[in-house]
């Protein structure tokens, strides 16, 4: 599907899925129908900045404003504003995406929220502003992990990893001095999960899943579920190695 050519991250360079894109959606006898078009200019765009195709892709935003001005898709008018923060060279790109991230919220999908709020992230990074990048890129790895997008779950956690080096190696001492039930649950929150959704995984309780998640940030002495992720995937990581 579109989404499928456009995951250059996967191993696809951008320069490939900008070319394979530009056939559906830059005028041409390949152009694709109208309801691919509309799909396909969004991955497009993100695909063209890196590729330097930006030029183009500016070419296609009044024809997609066009588009989100009808109605019809309740995404689109965040895709638009996504696209517009994506070619905005300015400091602007990032209202632009928090307009984005709003009209996604009031319009749903979670996959589509996450995608924006990754490159939200990115750019916060690029623009060196840590906090602010780790917050969105955390963010961005729980919503891909909760819509069951790993390949998009694993390019967001890279982001999460280029981000910041631990000063400090893990607590493995820490971790293994939780109960087997405790490990579970943390790892299930580690990778992006719900207290509902680990509950219905372990078939227990929400309320037994807080009271243990309480208890395990205690023991770890982490605060923030995006602390516990970083710890537990690098403890995997140092014990697979």
């Amino acid at each position: 599907g579109i989404v499928a050519v456009d995951q250059h991250r996967g191993g696809r360079l951008p320069l490939e899925a900008a070319d394979r894109l530009g056939l559906l959606v830059l005028p041409g006898p390949r152009r694709g129908h109208f309801a691919v078009w509309r799909l396909a200019v969004p991955c497009f765009v993100e695909a063209a900045v890196p590729a330097g195709r930006a030029a183009e892709a500016r070419t296609l935003l009044d024809d997609f404003a066009g588009w989100a001005s009808f109605g019809a898709d309740p995404q689109a008018a965040a895709q638009l504003a996504r696209c517009q923060a994506l070619l905005d060279p300015t400091e602007e790109a990032d209202s632009l995406y928090r307009l984005a991230l709003d009209r996604h919220a009031a319009a749903g999908g979670g996959f589509e929220y996450a995608r924006t709020t990754l490159l939200h992230g990115k750019w916060l990074r690029r623009r060196r502003r840590p906090r602010e990048a780790r917050d969105r890129l955390g963010a961005a790895v729980a919503g891909f992990a909760r819509c069951g997008a790993g390949v998009w779950a694993r390019q967001a956690r890279d982001e999460l990893r280029s981000l910041v080096t631990p000063p400090s190696p893990p607590d493995l001492t820490a971790l293994s001095s939780l109960t087997p039930q405790q490990r579970r649950i943390a790892r299930y929150v580690a990778r992006g999960a719900t207290n509902r959704e680990t509950a219905l995984a372990l078939s227990v309780s929400v309320r037994t899943v807080d009271y243990h998640l309480r208890r395990i940030f205690a023991a770890l002495g982490v605060r923030s579920r995006l602390e516990l992720a970083r710890l537990v995937d690098e403890a995997e990581q140092s014990a697979g190695g």
